[in-house]
C-alpha cells in the first residue's frame, strides 16, 4: 500500500499539474502506485526517484482516464530528461501490463486540438486502406499511426502541429518519425488536397477511388488551364469529358457516313 508520505507527494504533484479539479485522478494514480510497488520487485525502475515515479503514475492515470496532461510541467517535476521520461513511462506500462491503445480522441485531448479529431480519424481510416493496398501486415494499435494522423490533420487545417508533444506520444524516435512522415506524404499525394473528412469516409476510402480522384483532379486542372478561377464542383471529370467527346465524335462520323 502507498504510505501517507507517498500520498502527500502524489496530491502535491496533482495540484502542480493542474489536475486537482479531476477527482478521479488521485484514486487512479494511487492504484497505479500500489500496483507498481507490488510488481516492480525486479528493480526495473530502481534508477527512477519517488517524484518521478509519482509523476509517471499521474501521467498514466490521466491517459487512462482520457484527461488533458501537461507534459512539459511533468518533465520538470519528474527531474528526468525527455528520453528517460519516455522510457520510464513505457517501462511503467509494461510493469503494470497496460496495453491501452492510444486513440485519436485521447491524443487530441492531450494536445488541446479537438477541432482536428474528425479529419484525423478520416485520414487514419484512409491510410489503413492505403497500407492494405500496398500489401503486408501493419499493427495499427501502435500509437504512431493515430499520432501521425493528428499531425497531418493539423497541417491540412493550416494549424501548427505541436510536434514536440506529438512525437513522444507516438513512441517513435525522431528518425523513425521522419520515416513515417515521409510515408504519409507519399500517401497524401494520392489524396486531393481539397477532400474533406466527409469525402474521405465511405466509398472514397477505397485506394483505387482515391487514385482515380487524384488523376481526375490533375487532368481537369490541365485541361482547364485557360480558365480563370474555375469552381471545383463545376469542373467535369476528365474521364467523363473524354467519354462524352468520343461518343460525340462517333455520332458525327456516323452522320457523315450516312450523308455520304
Amino acid at each position: 500500500m502507498a504510505s501517507s508520505g507517498e500520498n502527500k507527494v502524489l496530491h502535491q504533484l496533482i495540484q502542480k499539474l493542474g489536475l486537482a479539479n479531476y477527482e478521479s485522478v488521485a484514486p487512479k494514480a494511487t492504484e497505479l502506485q500500489r500496483l507498481l510497488a507490488i510488481r516492480s520487485s525486479s528493480g526495473a525502475m530502481a534508477n527512477i526517484g519517488d517524484y518521478a515515479k509519482a509523476t509517471l503514475c499521474i501521467d498514466l492515470a490521466s491517459s487512462l482516464l482520457g484527461l488533458p496532461f501537461d507534459n512539459d510541467t511533468a518533465l520538470k517535476l519528474s527531474g528526468l530528461k525527455k528520453p528517460s521520461y519516455a522510457n520510464g513511462r513505457r517501462t511503467l506500462e509494461k510493469i503494470l501490463d497496460i496495453n491501452k491503445t492510444l486513440g485519436i480522441g485521447e491524443i487530441c485531448v492531450q494536445v488541446g486540438l479537438s477541432q482536428v479529431q474528425k479529419d484525423a480519424t478520416a485520414l487514419l481510416e484512409a491510410y489503413k486502406r492505403y497500407a492494405g493496398d500496398q500489401g503486408g501486415v501493419t499493427d495499427f494499435t501502435h500509437p504512431q499511426y493515430a499520432t501521425m494522423a493528428v499531425f497531418q490533420a493539423c497541417k491540412r487545417q493550416k494549424l501548427k502541429p505541436p510536434k514536440s508533444k506529438l512525437v513522444p506520444l507516438s513512441h517513435l524516435k525522431p528518425t523513425q518519425w521522419a520515416m513515417l512522415e515521409k510515408n504519409w506524404d507519399k500517401f497524401l499525394s494520392t489524396v486531393p488536397v481539397d477532400m474533406s473528412a466527409k469525402q474521405l469516409t465511405g466509398k472514397a476510402l477505397d485506394p483505387s477511388i482515391i487514385r482515380d480522384k487524384a488523376q481526375e483532379a490533375s487532368s481537369s486542372n490541365g485541361s482547364s488551364a485557360g480558365r480563370k478561377h474555375p469552381s471545383p464542383e463545376k469542373i467535369e471529370p476528365y474521364q467523363n469529358w473524354k467519354k462524352r467527346m468520343l461518343e460525340k465524335a462517333y455520332r458525327e462520323l456516323e452522320l457523315l457516313r450516312g450523308s455520304g
